[in-house]
């Protein structure tokens, strides 16, 4: 299979059709052919865009004859509990990325496929650089009860992690969460093997490393999600998902990215202990049933 260069991922995204500002409802733009999608998240994002860029693909794929799709980022960040409300609430076509759970999935409509084929519940260990010698020591969850996470206010792994006995420090965004790390605040930042891509410079900006030999595992996939009363603009993504995972568009993008490049490059550096966690808040299905949704990393 041929991948695209990153040349042609800059490419798309230079393709995208960026509207700032607050916005009107697609059957606004219907008669011109256009067809807007809100996202609550600033551009450009520091891993290259991944998000809207497989939106974008997912709703080309979908598309009406001679419609053109319009993506309309927001000029601020909002928080994830916001976001959620946001889409909760919104009355136009808004699109959130999350993690899934049995109350995310309660309060809005998932498309159910995993956007990083479930990589985001395989997670390296950030931590200080003087302190590599401590984490040599761990070697199961028992031992990292004795230590300290850090995490989010909101995320779903704070909430994992501490469901299976694991303390955590909770703080802001991840910068902020480097920079406690930094400052000794807790002992190690699991990060998601897809975001590491993105995040060498916060680490060199304060002196940490990726740990070498320890990955925690949870199933944590993230959706899409679409308000619940959007059942055109859910059928729009679950078609178009359809569309580019048949027609191997998916895998074609996915493998090419710099997120994926990384997260196996960083995993065949190191033989890992793998130290598996329950995840109590999963939904009652999640599409196992589809092997060719999930990546096994082991086979790297």
């Amino acid at each position: 299979m041929s991948h695209p260069s990153t040349q042609s991922i800059k490419q798309l995204l230079l393709g995208l059709v960026l509207l700032l500002g607050t916005g009107h409802s697609a059957l606004s733009h219907a008669e011109t052919g256009r067809y807007l999608v809100q996202v609550r998240a600033v551009s450009p994002e520091r891993a290259g865009n991944y998000y809207t860029l497989l939106l974008q693909m997912i709703l080309e794929a979908s598309k009406k004859p001679g419609e053109t799709i319009e993506i309309q980022l927001s000029d601020r960040q909002f928080t994830q509990a916001r976001w959620i409300a946001e889409v909760q609430t919104g009355q136009f076509n808004e699109v959130l990325w999350t993690t899934t759970s049995k109350e995310r999935e309660r309060l809005l409509h998932p498309i159910r496929v995993p956007i990083f084929k479930g990589l985001l519940g395989k997670r390296f260990l950030v931590i200080r650089r003087k302190d590599e010698a401590l984490f040599a020591k761990v070697h199961s969850k028992a031992d990292l009860t004795e230590l300290i996470a850090g995490q989010g206010a909101h995320w779903s792994d704070t909430d994992i992690l501490e469901a299976n006995g694991l303390p955590v420090t909770v703080g802001g965004g991840k910068e902020t969460l480097y920079r406690m790390l930094k400052a000794d605040r807790f002992d190690y930042f699991p990060r998601g093997v897809s975001e590491i891509y993105s995040e060498y410079e916060f680490m060199a900006e304060n002196d940490l490393v990726v740990e070498k030999h320890l990955m925690l595992s949870y199933v944590m996939p993230i959706y899409y999600f679409v308000n619940k009363n959007n059942t055109e603009l859910a059928l729009r993504l679950e078609k178009g998902w359809n569309i580019i995972l048949q027609n191997g568009q998916f895998n074609t993008f996915f493998f090419a990215h710099p997120r994926i490049k990384t997260a196996i490059e960083e995993y065949k550096k190191h033989k890992r202990t793998i130290i598996v966690l329950d995840n109590p808040y999963l939904p009652d299905y999640l599409p196992f049933d589809h092997p060719e949704y999930w990546m096994d990393l082991s086979a790297y």
